[in-house]
C-alpha cells in the first residue's frame, strides 16, 4: 500500500512509468524480472480476432482518439468482412489503427523487400478440379510457376473473373522465394454459366492470365438432406474436388476427389495423380484450431484454412459419428484389394431417404505423399484434432469406425474430405 501512492505521484510528477524498475527513462520503461529463463518475459498486446474489429468498424469504436493502436490479429475476418477498416486484413499478424486512412495496417518486419518477379507464368499453370455451372466452387485450386523472386512479401490478392461471373482468383499472403517458385490460387464463387472463366493476375510488377472452363449445370443434387444426431443437415454428394458433372452414386475415377492434409485448405493430390511420391510434399503440421475455431460440440468454421465452400464444413467427429449412427451401410464393389487403378469400390450410406456414396479413396502416406491402400480402405477428414493428431472417418471392406484416432492419423497424411452444412 505504501508503494502505490509513490508509484502513482513518481508517474505525476515526472510523466514517466516505470515497470519492474524505479528510474524509468521514457514514458513507459518495462525491465525484466528474470534474466535465467526462468519465466516468461515480454509485453502481451491485445489479441483480437479480425471479425471482431469488423464489429468495431460497424459500431464506431475506433475513430481519431484510438490512433495509432496496436492489437495482434489470432484470425483474419471473413473474406466477405475484409471492407472498411479491415480491408486488406488476410492474416493473423501485429496492427496499428491509422486514423488518417481509417484502417488497420498490418507491422511489416524492417528490411522485408516488397514483391518482385521476373516472369509469372500463366502458360504452364496447373488446376485441380472442377467448375459446374451455378453450383459452389469446392476443390479447385490453380498453380502459377514464377521465376526471378526476389524473397519479398506480398498481400492477400483477389481476382475477380471475367467471361463468367461469379467466381474469384484468391492467393493467401506470403512471401516469395528467391528465384523460382510457385503461387497457388484458391478458386471460390459460384459461376453464374458455363463458359470459359479468366483470370488476370497482376503481381510483382509482372502480370499474365488464365482461364477455367465451367461445365454446364447437371442434373445431379450438389447436396442432400441428413438425420446428424437428430438434426436435419445437408451433406455434399460429392468429395471435395470430384467432377460435379458426373453421378455422384457411380462409381468411376472422376468422383473419388482430392486429397488434403488437415488444417489446410489447398488439395495436395487428385483422383489423377500419380500414386508415386509427390514432390515437395508439406511435412509440417498445421495447428490446432485450423479448421474449427471454436468447440466440437459447438464447431465455428475457420474460413481462411477450411477448403469447403460457402456454407458448409468439414464435420467434426462427433458429427461423424452421428451421421453413420443415423445411416443403413453397405459396400460398393467387391474387390477390395489395394489397387490405384481401381475405382470400383466404396460404402454406401442411405440417411434421411438419400444415399451417399464414399468411394475408397485410400490416402497420401505422410512422409512423401505417395497412394497407400486405395480400393481397399478409406479415410475421410474431421474438423477434431488430438495431440498433434486428428480424428476421421474410417473404412475398409469389413470396418466402420467413425472416430478412429491412432498414431496412423497424423496431420500431414493427405485424406478425403466431405463437408456437411454450418
Amino acid at each position: 500500500m505504501y508503494l502505490l501512492p509513490m508509484f502513482l505521484i513518481g508517474a505525476l510528477v515526472y510523466g514517466q512509468v516505470g515497470v519492474n524498475n524505479i528510474t524509468p527513462k521514457s514514458t513507459l520503461d518495462v525491465k525484466s524480472k528474470t534474466t535465467d529463463g526462468s519465466a516468461a518475459e515480454g509485453l502481451i498486446i491485445p489479441r483480437v480476432t479480425g471479425n471482431s474489429l469488423k464489429a468495431a468498424d460497424t459500431a464506431g469504436v475506433y475513430g481519431d482518439d484510438q490512433d495509432a493502436t496496436m492489437v495482434f490479429v489470432t484470425a483474419p475476418p471473413d473474406p466477405a468482412s475484409r471492407t472498411g477498416q479491415v480491408e486488406g486484413m488476410d492474416s493473423r499478424g501485429f496492427y496499428y489503427f491509422d486514423a488518417g486512412t481509417n484502417r488497420w495496417v498490418k507491422v511489416i518486419l524492417s528490411g522485408t523487400n516488397t514483391a518482385a518477379v521476373t516472369q509469372l507464368l500463366c502458360s504452364s499453370s496447373t488446376h485441380i478440379g472442377t467448375l459446374e455451372a451455378t453450383s459452389p466452387a469446392a476443390g479447385v485450386s490453380v498453380t502459377i510457376p514464377y521465376n526471378g523472386g526476389n524473397g519479398g512479401i506480398y498481400s492477400e490478392l483477389i481476382v475477380p473473373s471475367i467471361g463468367v461471373a461469379g467466381l474469384n482468383a484468391v492467393l493467401p499472403s506470403g512471401t516469395l522465394n528467391n528465384g523460382s517458385g510457385t503461387l497457388t490460387f484458391n478458386i471460390i464463387g459460384i459461376p453464374a454459366v458455363a463458359g470459359t472463366a479468366t483470370f488476370n493476375i497482376d503481381l510483382g510488377g509482372e502480370n499474365c492470365g488464365f482461364n477455367l472452363t465451367v461445365q454446364p449445370s447437371s442434373s445431379f443434387p450438389d447436396a442432400v438432406d441428413v438425420t446428424v444426431n437428430g438434426q436435419t443437415r445437408q451433406m455434399m454428394t460429392r468429395n471435395l474436388g470430384a467432377d460435379p458433372t458426373l453421378d455422384p452414386n457411380v462409381m468411376v475415377q472422376g468422383i473419388f476427389g482430392n486429397y488434403y492434409q488437415w488444417g489446410k485448405k489447398i488439395a495436395v493430390a487428385t483422383a489423377y495423380s500419380t500414386s508415386s511420391t509427390i514432390s515437395g510434399w508439406n511435412t509440417t503440421n498445421a495447428p490446432a484450431g485450423s479448421w474449427n475455431g471454436a468447440t466440437e460440440a459447438a464447431p465455428v468454421k475457420v474460413v481462411a484454412n477450411d477448403p469447403c465452400p460457402a456454407g458448409f464444413r468439414v464435420p467434426t467427429r462427433i458429427e461423424w459419428q452421428g451421421f453413420v449412427s443415423a445411416s443403413t451401410v453397405s459396400n460398393v464393389g467387391t474387390t477390395w484389394t489395394a489397387n490405384s487403378s481401381d475405382f470400383s469400390t466404396g460404402k454406401r450410406f442411405v440417411n434421411n431417404g438419400n444415399t451417399l456414396v464414399f468411394p475408397a479413396t485410400g490416402f497420401r502416406n505422410y512422409p512423401s505423399g505417395v497412394s497407400v491402400a486405395h480400393a481397399s480402405n478409406a479415410y475421410y477428414w474431421s474438423s477434431t484434432e488430438s495431440a498433434g493428431a486428428a480424428y476421421s472417418l474410417w473404412f475398409g471392406v469389413s470396418i466402420l469406425e467413425p472416430a478412429n484416432i491412432s498414431g496412423s492419423n497424423k496431420r500431414t497424411y493427405g485424406y478425403s474430405v466431405r463437408c456437411i452444412s454450418e
